[in-house]
């Protein structure tokens, strides 16, 4: 039998040979580049440790001989020179004992830790010890020469004086210190050296290996170029057909139709591409027919493949069904954008008539609050920041002047907006009744009097009629004369900030409203005031703001920051810098509840 040497043999073959000669390559190389990764993997650990320690220890020591050099010259000036204590001198000797020289210790104790000679470790332990009897002897001459004058004390440089001598313990603690820290330095520098030395030769070692491979890469080139004319004389054969076939059919399966026909050879193949070449061609019709369909070109004429051609046929249909949906379509259209834009004018006269209802009660609301000529000729030196969320608000501020007396209020009432409003009419209507009909001024007892009109305005003494709302009150009233300050508070507490520490006045937790006369009262505080104390009370919007970079609350302890940082400046101005740092920290986000900060100045 005639040996026939087909394509499957000729693949085989060739696959065969470039098998066995990439099995010889691979084992060579293998053994070659496993000696060369490990000699760099000696490599990488000495570099690791010259890097992460003996390096930066010895730049570290370096450093600390020189801080430690700085420190003895300066020392030496501040008991040779008579200067004032903001010398530029003097302020480096400062900031050296207080933050280079402690820094740089602790920088080598942590380097130390991975230091492998035992002897350096026990040679730089010795030095913190000297360090800080160095750092005593600096702090002596500090405080017996603190300022300018100090120097014309005799007894004061009599004590000074020897610390910085040439045998004086600055000089001999420096010295020894420097010595050390030398001999620490050359160690260092000697390991550095070496480990360098140890490197390149691991290198050199590294690039033998290596170099041995270019016999191995050499066979490994032959080995593709043989697999290079197998893969030629097999593509030439049916490879390069075959895959331009596969080309075009993987094209069709995303739905890309090729403009290019296959080549049509006398083979089997042959036959393939051109059975391929129809279907394109017919592809390309439908194509075109659909694509006018879609855009209701109608009218547009198209013939199936054949009979059979269960697409073509039923692209006929949709484009009838489709001329018919889209003539109902049109009707329906015209009949809901006649409805839409009949109940849009609806909606617009509706907004129209609760948004002029609500602007009405901003201006009852309005109606309320006191005047600013009022607020000003009752408390002089104050402020008042209120921001309402919506048009209306859920807060209100009051105040009054009995005698010389005044009184004055923050006052958060349950919800914001349109509930909150009415709340507030309630509220302040309650708050006038206990002054003017009750005949109080007593914080407490305006409470509880304020607390029995709500309660009984929102039918709380009818279980079954009972409404859930109440308000969040701080109160206050101040003698002129004695500087007494009265308060008493529903939730909200009281801040005053004396010298620049704060006092805080806690207040009852229980709200207005919230439970039947005679189950409780409110507690009255009093505290003597002194000139110059700021009061603040104020409403949970403020430190209940979202903001700040992670969109989190302001939160008390930060709002009392603001108020401490602030307190010093202005009482008009405080107000603004609230407002400014508010809507600093507010952003982009939105308000989530009314606002209100009254600020006194004592």
């Amino acid at each position: 039998m005639k040996f026939k040497l087909t394509i499957g043999k000729k693949i085989g073959l060739g696959f065969g040979i470039l098998i066995i000669l990439i099995m010889v390559v691979f084992g060579a190389t293998y053994f070659a580049v496993n000696k060369g990764v490990n000699t760099f993997e000696q490599s990488k650990e000495m570099n690791s440790v010259l890097v992460n320690v003996i390096t930066p220890s010895k730049e570290k020591i370096s450093a600390l001989r020189l801080i430690i050099k700085d420190s003895k010259q300066y020392a030496i000036q501040w008991v040779s020179q008579q200067t004032k204590e903001e010398e530029p001198f003097k302020v480096q000797l400062k900031s050296i004992m207080q933050n280079k020289i402690p820094d740089a210790v602790k920088d080598i104790k942590l380097l130390s830790r991975n230091w492998s000679n035992i002897e350096n470790s026990q040679l730089f332990y010795e030095v913190p010890p000297l360090i800080d009897s160095l750092l005593i002897s600096y702090e002596v001459i500090m405080t017996h020469l603190p300022d300018f004058a100090s120097y014309d004390d005799i007894f004061a440089m009599f004590y000074a004086g020897p610390l910085v001598d040439q045998n004086g313990p600055v000089s001999v603690l420096a010295s020894l210190i420097d010595t050390k820290l030398r001999t620490l330095q050359i160690n260092f520098e000697n390991q550095e050296e070496k480990l360098l030395d140890d490197n390149s030769k691991s290198f050199n070692v590294a690039t033998e290996t290596f170099s041995k491979l270019n016999f191995y890469w050499v066979l490994g080139a032959l080995s593709i170029i043989l697999a290079t004319l197998v893969a030629i004389f097999t593509t030439k054969s049916i490879v390069t057909p075959v895959r331009y076939l596969k080309k075009i059919l993987l094209a069709l399966g995303k739905g890309i139709i090729p403009n290019q026909s296959a080549r049509v050879s006398n083979d089997e193949i042959g036959e393939m591409s051109d059975a391929l070449n129809h279907l394109v061609s017919g592809l390309k019709k439908t194509t075109s027919f659909a694509r006018d369909v879609g855009q209701s070109k109608f009218d547009s004429l198209y013939k199936p493949l054949s009979d059979k051609d269960e697409l073509g046929h039923a692209l006929l249909v949709m484009r009838d069904e489709l001329k018919e949906t889209e003539r109902n379509l049109e009707r329906k259209v015209e009949e809901r954008t006649e409805e839409v834009v009949k109940q849009r004018e609806k909606v617009q006269e509706l907004y129209k008539d609760v948004r002029d209802s609500i602007v009405y009660a901003k201006r009852l609301q309005n109606s309320i609050l006191p005047t600013q000529e009022k607020v000003k000729s009752i408390c002089p030196q104050s402020f008042i920041l209120y921001k309402p969320k919506d048009i209306v608000s859920g807060d209100f501020y009051w105040f009054e002047k009995i005698n010389n007396k005044s009184i004055f209020s923050i006052v958060d009432c349950t919800g914001h907006g349109v509930p909150g409003a009415f709340m507030s009419l309630l509220g302040s209507n309650g708050l006038n009744s206990a002054l003017k009909e009750g005949k109080l001024s007593q914080p407490a007892a305006m409470l509880d009097y304020l607390n029995k009109s709500i309660f009984e305005s929102l039918n709380k003494s009818d279980i079954t009629n009972e409404v859930r709302d109440g308000m969040d009150v701080a109160l206050c009233a101040i003698d002129h004369d004695t500087l007494e300050l009265e308060y008493s508070g529903a939730n909200n507490p009281l801040y005053i900030i004396r010298d620049g520490e704060f006092i805080i006045i806690k207040a009852n937790k229980i709200a207005i409203g919230s439970f039947a006369p005679g189950e409780a009262n409110f507690d009255n505080h009093k505290v003597q005031l002194q000139k110059g104390d700021s009061v603040y009370i104020f409403s949970d919007g403020y430190p209940d703001q979202f903001g700040g970079p992670k969109g989190r609350k302001l939160m008390y302890n930060r709002f009392r920051e603001y108020l401490l940082e602030i307190s010093n400046n202005p009482i008009e101005l405080q107000g603004e810098l609230l407002n400014t740092r508010l809507m600093a920290w507010q952003g982009k986000m939105d308000q989530i509840d009314d606002i209100l900060v009254i600020g006194l100045k004592i």
